[in-house]
């Protein structure tokens, strides 16, 4: 039997906007700064954090496994906490979407040298690129997957031959601890914990995939494995190409160089331009879908889940979502985004590994059964909390005032909200 028409998402356009959601801006830009937490033992960090997330994405995968509507964490936990739970989860997600999506749109000029030093020409490109890719999902599903995929394949090239000159240094590779110890290893790892954010994207857009309980958790989990490997690699490339590394404002660029000659720098400074590209493409194809599993749920107007007429997309979620990102283009830079995502994304990783928890303990009752069962959902709890505490307490004040601000927007939208039958 055929999918649907409006499940067009294969298992190869979950797998691409996981990658294209986790490898972004930070590879581009994080390899001068972890060197300078860890110097030769950098990758580590990246490592590391991986290790600590692939509970997590465990946790993703089988609740996602289990779902084939739009929401991801979001629907998780309105499926096993409640409304006023979900809630929480979607629209701290849909914001974090928001202020990713403005983020990173702002970072493409930093890469193009004839935007240097000319903000307004960064907002102008930052405000292009967002209502270009929106009105582009607007007008069909399969269009703007078709542009992720393409966009995320294009950034992997430049990336992929650093990454295989870092296969190439791995031999000779001879990591050391710091002089002044480990103590910087949790501010690497808070980077790296940046770095790796994306891959719970793959499920929001679940509703619209051909064969979700299998793709999407095979999607998330290739996002996180690709990502960690490709980290890895690239940055043992930065560490043999680039001695000064810890000071190199475009390590990547600087590492092509030392390897292909100024052409190089420049294939990668395009490369770099390329995946903040593909990640605003992304972007404007994810983003508005936790709008629509908001709405589906009864907690914002109806409006916002209602396909267009003619492309079949939820047209009112893409203008919203569009709006509201390109306003934030225009007040923030790329710089204040890291601590406030870690802290979101937190937010979403506990609720998710906690959904997962409930339900296994549900299932297998007590006993040594029930401990194992809870090995995996705790241990992603656990690498949270320890990741999520190296941030500060003022992005947690942050997260709640916003949270605060969505329930008022909740309340108001009420008259014009539908709960879905149950």
């Amino acid at each position: 039997m055929s999918a649907p028409a409006h499940r067009q998402l294969t298992r190869f356009d979950l797998v691409c906007l996981g990658i294209n959601a986790v490898v972004g801006s930070s590879v581009f830009l994080f390899p001068g700064r972890l060197a300078g937490h860890l110097g030769s033992a950098s990758p580590f960090a990246y490592a590391l954090t991986a290790l600590l997330l692939a509970p997590v994405a465990l946790c993703f995968a089988e609740a996602a496994s289990e779902h084939d509507r739009a929401g991801g964490p979001a629907l998780y936990a309105h499926t096993e906490f409640g409304p006023g739970w979900g809630f929480a989860i979607g629209w701290l997600c849909w914001v974090t979407m928001i202020v990713a999506w403005a983020a990173v749109a702002n970072g493409i000029a930093s890469y193009l040298p004839w935007a240097a030093g000319r903000p307004e020409i960064g907002k102008a490109i930052a405000c292009l690129a967002i209502g270009g890719f929106g009105a582009m999902n607007l007008r069909g599903l399969r269009l703007g997957a078709t542009t992720t995929d393409l966009f995320t394949v294009a950034k992997l090239i430049p990336i992929g031959l650093i990454a295989l000159a870092g296969l190439h240094a791995l031999p000779a590779w001879r990591p050391q601890a710091p002089a002044e110890g480990w103590g910087p290893l949790g501010a690497a790892c808070f980077l790296a914990y940046f770095a790796f954010q994306g891959f719970e994207t793959v499920p929001v857009p679940a509703g619209e995939a051909r064969d979700p309980k299998r793709d999407v958790p095979f999607a998330v989990l290739s996002a996180l494995i690709g990502a960690a490997v490709l980290y890895v690699l690239v940055q043992i490339a930065a560490l043999s190409l680039v001695p000064g590394l810890a000071v190199s404002e475009r390590p990547l660029a600087d590492a092509a160089a030392a390897l292909m000659g100024p052409w190089g720098g420049t294939f990668v400074m395009a490369g770099a331009v390329v995946s903040m590209t593909g990640f605003v493409a992304g972007s404007a194809l994810g983003g508005p879908r936790y709008l629509v599993a908001l709405a589906e749920e009864g907690h914002l107007p109806k409006a916002l889940a209602a396909p267009h007429p003619r492309f079949g997309t939820p047209s009112a979620s893409i203008v919203w979502s569009t709006g509201c990102a390109l306003a934030a283009a225009l007040l923030l830079d790329f710089d204040g985004l890291v601590d406030f995502s870690n802290v979101v994304i937190g937010a979403q990783f506990l609720s998710t590994c906690a959904v997962v928890l409930s339900r296994r303990l549900r299932r297998s009752g007590r006993g040594p059964r029930a401990l194992l069962g809870a090995a995996v959902p705790l241990a992603g709890i656990a690498a949270t909390l320890w990741l999520s505490a190296q941030g500060g307490w003022l992005q947690v004040a942050a997260c709640a005032v916003v949270l605060a601000a969505g329930f008022v927007l909740r309340a108001c939208a009420r008259p014009y909200s539908h709960p879905r039958p149950s």
